[in-house]
């Protein structure tokens, strides 16, 4: 339903005022536009071209017939200097100066700009940049440049999610895509898939960090998600396959906690979307070598001990479930090409046994995964394994092997299963 004038001029102000705006009025403010003309300005239009087109044939087309009509009109058609000058200086504001002191050569202008009702809106905005819908254009365009640039400010539902994602995070996109309304996206580019961003740069430090958090309502949030992860390395990464090191995860979060603290507000959940087995290391060394000390190991796992509220989703960990599930106590076996089983099989089985799985039947179920979902699409296509369980991370090869190779239970889309995980831990126990 469109926007009421009141409505309007009520979100215009708020804009203007750097206000915080509900996010149900965003779209439809800034995708509202005012019709150029109604039904009833078209015919006043149509009237007035006609007259016009008379007045500007006996004008030009036929002077001698317009020379007559002035030599026989009243003498109070010929304008005073100063009246005709202020004509012109409005005819200038919208068009070309007539240069003349006769009102003949003034009507077609007045016919347009008195009879023509968009003429007038035209003439009148022209004039007085301040009505109403001159203030809703304003109002929209800085709108619009404001979300540009990753600072607008907007109210979200309490117990909306505070998404810190990287550039092109596939798991947020998904959650933001099914639910626009889940939360923010704090990004340092802004992301394609929505208008309610903030524009957040780790470098730029606690400034930077609660300027984004000021742009919402985030004393409502009920949980702030970190996206360490890189789309193409959900399942098994390597050891520094990842968008934020684990050392910088522990930071955002002391950041959080910090903050939380300054402004008084009851902690929040924090979850974190990673590998917990991936770690930073610091080690103390001499001129002859490293020196025994403790060393200073970070991983999602230790951050999860040691800060109270947060959680670790791990998409390893979520996947390799999965897979246990569906072996149902079969034999696992891991297939990929040479390059692929020599990067993840060993790390496949290790994580595997992390997770207590031991086979209790005969039955065979074979995994794949490879260095890229290609050579995991050549698998599914050859039809070589009967009990072949692909893991596929790319949205573009899911969607073309869904379409003719893939049965329900028969595969696994990682970034669909992550997904679920995430909303089953924001919805809480019992989901």
């Amino acid at each position: 339903m469109p926007l009421s004038k009141t409505a309007l001029v009520r979100i215009a102000e708020k804009v203007r005022a750097g206000d915080r705006l509900d996010i149900e009025l965003v779209e439809p403010f800034l995708t509202h536009s005012f019709p150029e003309t109604t039904s009833f300005a078209r015919f006043m239009l149509r009237v007035a071209g006609w007259l016009t087109l008379f007045f500007a044939s006996v004008l030009v087309i036929f002077p001698e017939v317009g020379e007559y009509l002035i030599s026989v009109l009243p003498g109070f058609f010929l304008l005073p200097e100063r009246l005709a000058k202020a004509l012109d200086y409005v005819w200038g504001l919208v068009g070309k100066p007539v240069g003349k002191q006769h009102l003949m050569y003034h009507l077609p202008n007045i016919l347009i700009y008195a009879f023509g009702v968009a003429g007038i809106r035209q003439l009148w905005r022209k004039i007085n940049k301040n009505n109403w819908k001159d203030r809703v254009y304003d109002a929209q365009e800085k709108l619009r440049k404001a979300i540009d640039e990753g600072n607008g400010r907007f109210n979200f539902p309490s117990g909306f999610s505070l998404l810190f994602a990287g550039d092109g995070d596939q798991v947020a996109k998904s959650l933001v895509v099914d639910n626009p309304t889940i939360g923010p996206t704090l990004s340092s580019s802004r992301p394609l898939y929505t208008n309610l961003w903030g524009k957040f740069i780790s470098a730029d430090g606690d400034e930077g960090f609660v300027r984004a958090l000021d742009q919402f309502n985030t004393q409502d949030a009920g949980e702030y998600m970190l996206f360490p992860v890189v789309d193409e390395h959900l399942f098994l990464p390597g050891p520094q396959e990842y968008d934020a090191a684990p050392h910088r995860v522990e930071i955002a979060v002391q950041r959080i906690r910090e903050y939380e603290k300054e402004v008084g507000w009851a902690q929040k959940s924090i979850v974190i979307v990673g590998d917990k087995e991936q770690r930073s290391q610091f080690v103390t060394s001499s001129i002859d070598g490293r020196v025994a000390s403790p060393n200073d190991e970070v991983s999602l796992r230790t951050i999860e001990a040691e800060y109270e509220g947060v959680t670790v989703a791990d998409p390893t960990d979520i996947t390799l479930r999965r897979i246990i599930e569906i072996a149902d106590g079969r034999q696992i076996f891991f297939r990929a090409s040479n390059q692929g089983a020599e990067k993840y099989s060993a790390e496949f089985y290790r994580r595997l046994a992390l997770l207590g799985y031991q086979s209790t039947r005969e039955e065979n179920l074979v995994v794949g995964y490879d260095i890229s979902d290609l050579e995991t699409e050549h698998q599914v296509v050859s039809r070589k394994h009967t009990a072949y369980l692909p893991v596929i991370l790319s949205r573009d090869v899911y969607d073309l092997l869904s379409k003719s190779y893939l049965r329900d239970g028969s595969f696994i889309f990682v970034p669909a299963l992550v997904k679920r995980e995430l909303q089953r831990i924001v919805d809480g126990p019992g989901t």
